[in-house]
């Protein structure tokens, strides 16, 4: 017997950010027919996902909201956004039923993750395209694609302008505010980075006043220190690793430490006297294995690895 094709988290993913649009009449007609057509599970999942809204409105009326038991407040385990499909379904047959059920639920955050080596392209809902670089996540907070947080790593947006929509993305002590542009957003321990390819954003730190970042420029917050600067950028570079390499302009040392770490996969210290010391220039990603050894090549470094763990210094001067 042929068992029910696999679900994937990320198709599930994809398929309500498709529900979502369809519902908003904001969808790409000619991008979801092709979405569909790429695989017969993604069918599926959306018609699941349809089904599970449909059995709740149909029992809308009989559905009374009460508190939660304390046994219903206990924390339960995660699960998988497809563990988290089913279980929707089987709820909503179970209301339908009179299964007592604490009304309303918050809706789960959506969470994109990517592995070292991985690339992943995100269509959240309201025009916004999401590139996530390796070792990147990326939380739409409550499932809303308009209020995101990037909680490590490197990710590259396409938002559809739209005066009516404006997208939060939180990085740190720091949050993105945009009607629609393109850019980059970079998050590590040493420092946060937006770079802006298109049109203009704000970017502010926690009770501060926003500053407005523009096309061909990038805005670097390195933690510890007083300020951000705004620098310019090659609006071409923005997002550069989308093309197998690494560009950097007068970048500090300690953000293009991070980035080859999460390359590479190690675990990487800069030496404090020279974090900060201005980078300039390119870096072919590949495996991630040689992006120490080219960035030695351009830069007056020295590093001394010890298994998975690297310590980079400034070269001796005999």
């Amino acid at each position: 017997m042929t068992g029910r094709p696999e679900i994937d988290d990320r198709i599930i993913d994809e398929a309500l950010a498709w529900h979502q649009a369809i519902e908003r009449d904001e969808v790409d007609w000619d991008a979801y027919a092709l979405w569909l057509e790429a695989d017969p599970v993604h069918r599926q999942a959306v018609d699941e996902i349809a089904l599970t809204g449909r059995i709740v409105d149909a029992h809308a009326d009989g559905l009374q909201p009460r508190h939660p038991t304390e046994t219903e407040l206990a924390p339960r385990p995660t699960v998988s956004r497809r563990g988290w499909l089913y279980g929707s379904i089987a709820a909503a047959l179970a209301l339908v039923v009179g299964v007592p059920a604490f009304w309303p639920h918050a809706q789960p955050d959506a969470i994109y993750t990517t592995a070292r080596g991985e690339t992943r392209q995100v269509t959240l809902a309201q025009g916004i395209v999401v590139d996530l670089s390796s070792a990147t996540q990326l939380v739409a907070k409550g499932g809303d694609p308009t209020q995101l947080e990037l909680a490590h790593g490197d990710a590259y947006f396409q938002v559809a302008h739209d005066p009516q929509r404006t997208l939060s993305i939180k990085a740190g002590d720091y949050s993105v505010q945009d009607i629609g542009t393109a850019f980059s957003l970079n998050l590590s321990a040493q420092a946060m980075a937006v770079a802006v390819a298109e049109g203009q954003l704000s970017v502010a730190a926690q009770d501060a006043k926003p500053t407005k970042v523009s096309a061909g420029e990038q805005l670097i917050a390195v933690h510890g220190t007083p300020a951000a600067r705004v620098m310019p950028v090659h609006a071409a570079d923005v997002g550069s690793w989308r093309r197998g390499r690494l560009v950097y302009n007068n970048t500090p040392l300690g953000i293009v430490a991070a980035d080859i770490a999460r390359y590479s996969g190690k675990t990487i210290t800069v030496d404090p006297a020279i974090s900060n010391r201005p980078f300039s220039g390119v870096l072919a990603i590949g495996d991630g294995s040689r992006l120490l050894v080219n960035l030695s090549d351009l830069m007056p470094i020295s590093y001394e690895e010890k298994g998975n763990s690297v310590r980079i210094s400034a070269v001796s001067v005999h």
